[in-house]
């Protein structure tokens, strides 16, 4: 469908699409949208406002020298570039319509023998530049003009509200509303799956990613858990997030420091 009205906010590294739209309405569109991109469609869950893809070859990164340059895609099968992309796209549902994120993770392959004869796979840093590009494309997706698409994404105001770390908790300088979609979106990008949310009490419940072998492995160590991420209003402008057990007790481990840091990073 063609969307009058969308544009984009910023705070830090993070952008996101304001629409005039319900987000049932954007859903298969949406849909649509990383299908047609060439992406398969993972994970799907609308009542949780989850769309995930699977993880695709890299192939920006090919040589676009020699016969490949001649020859074009039919040599494609030929070359592995070592990695792989996957988007996860978060649609909220806001009191004037939606705000749809789009968070990156990467995956590369690098030799684990001097003698190059055995590779793994582990993850890189997620690409805030390569997200940006993909909302860019989604504008365009909903029925703004290229132009406009672009110069939008350009010239969206900073409105960047930092974060600190007081004890087991993070303190994010920022409304509760705001807090909760950055948070969101710098949970998807670090690699914890948001497999429900409780938008009244405030609370993600997230799963570390199997396919994840870094932060959130060593963090909390059974993958297959689920943990609840707890929001708590302090002010107008001061949010408190911690984490939780699966029954709501306070989460207290060594790796909670790492897990911490990430997300106060991320939200710079």
């Amino acid at each position: 469908p063609q969307v009058d009205k969308v544009r984009v906010e910023r705070s830090g590294n993070q952008r996101w699409l304001v629409v005039a739209a319900p987000p049932e309405k954007l859903w298969d569109t949406v849909k649509d949208f990383w299908q047609e991109t060439g992406f398969i469609i993972n994970v799907e869950r609308p009542e949780a406002g989850v769309m995930e893809t699977d993880w695709a070859e890299n192939r920006a990164n090919l040589p676009q020298t020699g016969l490949r340059k001649l020859i074009g895609k039919a040599l494609d099968s030929v070359y592995d570039t070592g990695m792989r992309d996957m988007f996860r796209t978060r649609v909220e549902k806001t009191s004037n319509g939606t705000e749809v994120y789009i968070s990156h993770r990467g995956m590369e392959e690098v030799y684990t023998s001097t003698n190059k004869d055995s590779t793994t796979w582990q993850p890189r840093p997620a690409d805030p530049e390569l997200e940006a590009e993909m909302l860019r494309r989604l504008m365009v997706s909903l029925g703004t003009d290229k132009k406009a698409a672009d110069a939008a994404m350009q010239n969206a105001a900073n409105k960047l509200k930092g974060a600190e770390i007081r004890g087991e908790q993070l303190v994010v300088n920022d409304s509760m509303e705001n807090t909760w979609r950055r948070v969101g979106l710098s949970l998807d990008r670090a690699g914890l799956s948001i497999t429900d949310r409780n938008l009244s009490q405030r609370v993600y419940y997230v799963t570390p990613n199997p396919d994840d072998r870094g932060l959130f492995k060593k963090s909390f160590g059974k993958l297959k858990e689920t943990y609840q991420v707890r929001f708590t209003s302090i002010s107008a402008n001061q949010t408190q997030v911690s984490f939780a057990d699966k029954n709501g007790q306070p989460y207290s481990d060594q790796g909670l420091a790492r897990v911490l840091k990430n997300l106060k990073n991320s939200l710079q």
